[in-house]
């Protein structure tokens, strides 16, 4: 009986110890209805943006499903920078999402933006890793914008935003432009 009780406590201990993991690995969820919840909310970070050349003072990422499935929906991306005259700014662009075979994809107005995200770790706090375009692949990181705001010291931003999905841009115009680092090439599996 003793015996009995050592290894049920044990087991009982290894399991409790195994669920410790702050992430949500990729092959942690049951389905990809799972991975669209936790998904869905604001993320805020560094998506490896950079603004003008210069790396943007971060990200919000807002991730919106169209359904009770959570495996498809629409979003913002809204990058902070400072201009040249040293003030905050920022910029965004509106983009639809999906879920598909443990990958999300993001499909943007402007498609030299679209994306996949597919090397990543998800938690309700934490989205971090890989974000692959065309031929390259970013690394990024981003915490659930409701709970680390004030922790990281950021505060209210305030800028309104340009939405640069319908804009054209001339020689004359002061339209940022903003790029994601190319950190890595894409290695093809």
């Amino acid at each position: 009986m003793t015996k009995l009780k050592t290894i049920f406590l044990f087991l009982s201990a290894m399991l409790w110890l195994s669920s410790c993991d702050p992430y949500w690995h990729i092959g942690g969820y049951d389905d990809d209805s799972d991975r669209g919840y936790v998904l869905s909310g604001r993320w805020f970070g560094d998506l490896g943006v950079y603004v003008d050349g210069r790396p943007a003072y971060g990200t919000v990422l807002e991730f919106v499903p169209d359904n009770g499935s959570y495996l498809y929906g629409y979003g913002r991306e809204t990058d902070y920078f400072y201009n040249v005259a040293g003030y905050l700014d920022a910029i965004e662009y509106s983009f639809e999402w999906e879920i598909r075979d443990r990958s999300i994809y993001m499909y943007f107005r402007n498609a030299d933006l679209n994306c996949r995200i597919s090397d990543y770790r998800l938690s309700s706090s934490y989205f971090e890793g890989y974000i692959d375009g065309y031929g390259t692949s970013t690394r990024f990181s981003l915490r659930n914008y409701d709970r680390y705001w004030n922790d990281f010291g950021y505060g209210s931003l305030y800028a309104p935003a340009r939405n640069l999905d319908e804009m054209t841009r001339t020689a004359s115009d002061s339209v940022p432009v903003c790029v994601r680092v190319l950190d890595q090439p894409l290695i093809k599996k």
